[in-house]
């Protein structure tokens, strides 16, 4: 909603939300596919810091300014603290850091796959979401040179 009470017009509605539901679709699918959950000690310390990244995240940015779909809402300011220090899009990377070690520990297909998928969907959905970014926030493009998208100081 706008402050005028008005929906704000999604530029690319099945775009944005076919992103949403391929990303929410893959977790849940390497969350079943992962099942029972491996109980190796660097597994859960590494998905440890992805819950308290992606938790630091949302406090960094204020869950009134989250919006789940990748276009930027009517009334947004460009976070730049916490996480966001260092990487531009510390939620996405969470999920990523979560599910990067389910991954090499299983290192069958059936979980390669959706991963690798994931993280297509992940770079697509955060690409298009900085394009429109770069539209709307006016520092973003100084921001972009500064910070790393998902890694720091590597990507």
């Amino acid at each position: 909603m706008t402050p005028n009470g008005k929906t704000a017009k999604i530029p690319h509605p099945i775009w944005s939300y076919g992103l949403v539901f391929s990303q929410f679709a893959l977790i849940a699918l390497l969350t079943y596919l992962s099942f029972p959950w491996s109980l190796d000690y660097w597994v859960l310390v590494i998905q440890s810091a992805a819950i308290f990244l992606g938790l630091w995240a949302l406090k960094s940015m204020h869950l009134g300014h989250f919006n789940i779909i990748p276009d930027p809402m009517p009334e947004i300011d460009l976070v730049t603290t916490g996480p966001y220090r260092f990487i531009r899009h510390p939620m996405y990377a969470s999920i990523l850091y979560f599910f990067a070690p389910v991954a090499i520990s299983e290192n069958r297909a059936a979980i390669w796959v959706p991963f690798l998928l994931l993280a297509l969907t992940l770079i697509l959905k955060l690409s298009y979401e900085e394009a429109l970014l770069k539209r709307k926030l006016q520092d973003y493009a100084l921001y972009q040179e500064k910070t790393c998208r998902l890694l720091p100081y590597l990507f």
